[in-house]
């Protein structure tokens, strides 16, 4: 179904960004996670995301951003898989610290939406995500942050295990290499959402 269809003005869409935080992206601090850091730099993910959160703010659209910020002793999370145990082990979102804090460059709002939660691999579990959006009326999520490798894939399900379309903006995402990226787009994601890039998804929420 094209975006045009997905985001019709009768559609209740809300853009989520998913694990866009400094100890994941940004270069600075994604020591532990520099391949994925890199891969999100180099393809601009962060100024894309920030441009498409302005048009859909100035469409009256909510804006939201799921993230994962443990407890400060870790307790609760899930360490039954070994990315689990690597994220523990590295002390990656060390609190008090800038690690678990949203990348400055988002340009994130005070009205915007905010969903942490302290373990799990995706946006929805245990988060109070899809029950906000219930409550909202929303349809249709514009998924857009990393990683092509779990997260974006894992968060596509999980909407629409919960009813929910999905519209991915792919230049507003990033693996840990382009060729799992590529991979996940080509072979996996068509059969769950509708593909589109932040331009043409600006475009129709602009017109709406």
């Amino acid at each position: 179904m094209s975006i045009d269809r997905r985001l019709r003005p009768d559609r209740h869409p809300v853009l989520l960004v998913s694990e866009c935080q400094n100890g994941l992206i940004n270069t600075t601090y994604a020591t532990t996670m520099a391949p994925l850091a890199v891969n999100a730099e180099q393809r601009s993910i962060v100024p894309k995301i920030a441009a498409l959160a302005e048009t859909f703010r100035a469409a009256g659209l909510p804006v939201a951003f799921a993230t994962i910020v443990p407890a400060p002793d870790w307790a609760g999370f899930g360490t039954a898989s070994p990315l689990g145990t690597h994220t523990r082990r590295r002390d990656q979102f060390k609190d008090g610290t800038p690690l678990p804090e949203l990348h400055p460059g988002l340009g994130v709002h005070p009205e915007d939406l905010i969903f942490p939660r302290r373990t799990g691999m995706t946006s929805f579990y245990r988060s109070g995500l899809g029950a906000a959006l219930r409550e909202r009326g929303i349809d249709t999520v514009v998924l857009a942050g990393i990683s092509s490798n779990i997260a974006i894939p894992g968060t596509t399900v999980e909407a629409v295990n919960r009813d929910l379309s999905v519209v991915i903006a792919e230049d507003c995402t990033a693996g840990t290499s382009q060729e799992i990226h590529d991979f996940t787009f080509s072979s996996i994601l068509p059969a769950l959402a509708t593909i589109s890039n932040s331009i043409d998804i600006a475009a129709v929420i602009a017109a709406r």
